[in-house]
């Protein structure tokens, strides 16, 4: 699945509800990489003991494995990180991760394992899940991480993408760490709460990962991360000769659209919210129709069809 992440600064995760619309198409992706699903089987085979042995460990017997992150800190090192999943129709888990440590193979499991979603899914279902894993690296150090995991399914409607536009769920996912170390070399521990972090993730129907995710972490927007086609934009760059052009942008008073092949159909004009100001804008054959936009306030708005022979939209700026 493709993706492009940004800095979250600025993007409203907190307007949502039922039938709303989430109109997130200004996104600029700032290049593009991808999520590669592989089958657990081809991840290390030491990494598999506790994965793959439906018979010994039936919670733990994976689907499929990802590639992860690899982190450290001083005297610690872990590389070569796949998370592992288990999905079914009553919900989606993080049974646990493979990972090299300090150059030591090891496999760790989450216990309870972190249920990522409950299934089925419904506008207003709560949900919470508890985990835990640890790990021990020998002569150096203990460590472990507990988890809570609170959702709540908190609007559905539509979401549009710079290449997209998806009918989704919106989940809330409030997740609270605490992490404990002990380090054999001086004969101490220490625990300590990490910042509580949330994750606003949009879920789309045959979709394999959510499609937007916005992170914050300490009350602090961080990333956020949404399904980005490359191929998709190269079709409407192909395309982008057939759709009307709008000048000036920014722009004060009017507006100007000029039109090919004398289109026809009906445009509304949305904020950046995705909430509609004008709708009814008729593009009745001619090449070229003026929109006084001098009473919208300044900002970034979009300009939609919503009718006519092809969809298309036009970003502008209002600038008094």
């Amino acid at each position: 699945m493709r993706y492009s992440t940004i800095a979250a600064q600025g993007i409203d995760v907190l307007s949502t509800g039922a039938g709303y619309t989430w109109d997130m198409s200004l996104l600029v992706p700032q290049g593009s990489s991808a999520d590669t699903a592989v089958t657990v089987g081809s991840t290390p085979l030491l990494y598999q003991f506790y994965f793959n042995n439906q018979i010994l460990y039936p919670q733990h017997k994976a689907d499929y494995a990802q590639k992860g992150p690899s982190f450290g800190a001083q005297g610690l090192q872990v590389s070569d990180v796949y998370e592992y999943y288990k999905k079914g129709t009553d919900g989606f888990r993080n049974v646990g991760f493979g990972a090299s440590i300090n150059g030591v193979p090891a496999s760790v499991r989450r216990i309870p394992v972190d249920v990522v979603y409950e299934f089925p899914m419904n506008f207003g279902d709560v949900s919470s899940s508890s985990s835990f894993f640890e790990l021990t690296v020998p002569t150096l150090l203990y460590y472990s991480q507990s988890q809570q995991r609170d959702n709540v399914v908190d609007g559905w409607g539509t979401l549009n993408l710079p290449t997209n536009t998806f009918q989704v769920l919106r989940v809330k996912s409030v997740v609270q760490h605490h992490d404990s170390v002990y380090i054999e070399q001086f004969g101490t521990g220490f625990g300590f709460d990490q910042p509580e972090t949330i994750e606003y993730k949009w879920l789309a129907a045959g979709m394999d990962a959510p499609i937007l995710i916005v992170t914050t972490v300490g009350g602090a927007a961080t990333t956020a991360r949404f399904f980005y086609d490359n191929s998709i934009v190269t079709t409407i760059v192909e395309n982008e000769q057939l759709t009307p052009k709008i000048y000036p942008n920014p722009v004060s008073d009017m507006l100007s659209i000029s039109i090919p092949n004398k289109m026809t159909g009906i445009a509304s004009i949305h904020d950046a919210s995705g909430r509609e100001i004008r709708g009814g804008i008729r593009l009745n054959g001619t090449d070229l129709l003026k929109v006084d936009v001098a009473q919208l306030e300044p900002g970034t708005y979009v300009l939609r069809s919503v009718g006519g022979e092809r969809p298309w939209s036009k970003n502008f700026v209002v600038s008094h």
